[in-house]
C-alpha cells in the first residue's frame, strides 16, 4: 500500500480538550518501527495543532534496557516500566511487541505489566502484544485481535479469548489491534473520541492522506478516514478541503468551493457539520490561521507579510482573529519552532 505524505499546515479548530491525556509505551525487542510510529506520531501531530490537546507520553521497557526493533533500530527508553514518573496515573498503557513475543513472558514481565495495567484507564496491545496481555490473564473472557499472522495460534493458545479479525477491538478497558495500518486507525479513533472528529481528520490528512486524491484512493486503501467518515458528504468535505488548501493566500468564496466540491453551499455546510462538527467557513479560517501560526514559528517574516500570505487584509485583522480563536497572540509564537510543542 502506498502511503502519500501531504505537507499542509496544521490548522484545525479543536474542541476544548477534556483533560490532559498520558500515554505510556512499553517496547519489547522485535517491535516494528512502523507500528511504533503509527501509534506515537498521531499524538505528536495532535499536540502541535493550534490550541492542541494536552497529550504526553513516556517510552519505557520492562527493565529499562534499550529495545531493539525488528530492523535493528535501538530505542533508549526513559525508564523501566516500574520506575516511570507518576506510575499511578496512566490513561493509556500501550504495549508493543513484534517477533519473539513468546520469549518475553518472564515472571517479571507479567508482574510489571499487571501492576501497570491496574493503574491505567485503558490498556492497548498492538501487533503481537495481545499474546502478552493474554498470558498475563488480562484478556480472559474478553474479545481481542492480534496481527493476522498469529490469529490461528493465538486462538489455539488462549481458548478463553474470543479472537476476532476486526481491525481493532475494544472490550472494557482492553483494546487490541494488529499491524501498523490498523494501529493508525485506532489512534485516529481515540483522537476523535477525546477531541472531536475534526482533530482526527486533520491528523490523518497530515500523515497518510492526500486530500486531493482521497476520494478515489478510499476504494483501494486499507486505511480509512479519521474515525471513519461514513457520511455520504465525506467526499465533498475532502474536495472542499483540497480547494481551501489551494487558496490560502487568496481565499475564495465558499460558494465557489462548494461548486468545486460538486455540491450546493447548503449541502457543503451539512457535510462539514456531520463530519467535522463545524461550519466550512470556520474550518477555512482555522486553516489560514494555522498557516499563519506555522510562519510565525518558523520564519522571521513580519506579521504584515504573514497576513498577506494567509489572506488577511492587515496584520491587525490577523492578530484579532488569531487571539479570538486561540486565546493568545501570534507574537507569542515567535521562537517556538515546530518541535517546541512536543517537548513535554
Amino acid at each position: 500500500m502506498a502511503i502519500l505524505i501531504l505537507r499542509i499546515p496544521s490548522f484545525i479548530f479543536l474542541i476544548m480538550p477534556s483533560a490532559h491525556h498520558r500515554f505510556v509505551f512499553v517496547l519489547f525487542d522485535g517491535f516494528s518501527n512502523l507500528v511504533l510510529a503509527s501509534a506515537l506520531e498521531p499524538l505528536r501531530v495532535a499536540t502541535g495543532l493550534p490550541n492542541g490537546p494536552e497529550i504526553s507520553w513516556d517510552i519505557c521497557t520492562i527493565d529499562g534496557s534499550p529495545a531493539t526493533s525488528s530492523s535493528d533500530l535501538v530505542i533508549t527508553p526513559k525508564a523501566a516500566l516500574n520506575a516511570i514518573p507518576d506510575p499511578t496515573r496512566i490513561d493509556y498503557l500501550v504495549v508493543i511487541s513484534g517477533y519473539d513475543m513468546r520469549h518475553h513472558l518472564s515472571s517479571r514481565t507479567r508482574a510489571r505489566l499487571q501492576n501497570a495495567a491496574q493503574h491505567s484507564r485503558a490498556v492497548i496491545g498492538v501487533d503481537t502484544a495481545a499474546w502478552l496481555l493474554a498470558a498475563c490473564g488480562m484478556l480472559a473472557g474478553k474479545s481481542a485481535t492480534i496481527h493476522w499472522q498469529e490469529l490461528d495460534q493465538f486462538s489455539e493458545q488462549f481458548p478463553d479469548v474470543a479472537v476476532l479479525t476486526d481491525r481493532f477491538v475494544e472490550d472494557g478497558k482492553m483494546i487490541t489491534a494488529g499491524g501498523a495500518a490498523t494501529v493508525m486507525e485506532l489512534m485516529l479513533h481515540l483522537l476523535a473520541r477525546h477531541f472531536g472528529p475534526a482533530v482526527a481528520f486533520d491528523v490523518s490528512n497530515l500523515f497518510v492522506y492526500d486530500v486531493r486524491h482521497q476520494a478515489q484512493a478510499d476504494a483501494n486503501s486499507t486505511i480509512r478516514g479519521a474515525d471513519r467518515l461514513h457520511d455520504p458528504g465525506a467526499d465533498h468535505v475532502r474536495r472542499a478541503v483540497s480547494e481551501m488548501i489551494a487558496h490560502i493566500e487568496n481565499p475564495i468564496a465558499l460558494k465557489s468551493i462548494a461548486i468545486q466540491a460538486g455540491c450546493s453551499l447548503r449541502s457543503l455546510d451539512r457535510a462539514f457539520q456531520a463530519n467535522l462538527q463545524m461550519a466550512p467557513g470556520k474550518y477555512y479560517q482555522m486553516l489560514r490561521l494555522g498557516r499563519a501560526r506555522d510562519l510565525a514559528r518558523s520564519t522571521n517574516m513580519k506579521l504584515a507579510d504573514i497576513a498577506l500570505q494567509t489572506g488577511f487584509k492587515s496584520h491587525a485583522s490577523l492578530s484579532r482573529a488569531y487571539k479570538q480563536a486561540f486565546g493568545t497572540t501570534l507574537r507569542n509564537m515567535r521562537g517556538k519552532g515546530p518541535w517546541a510543542a512536543h517537548a513535554r
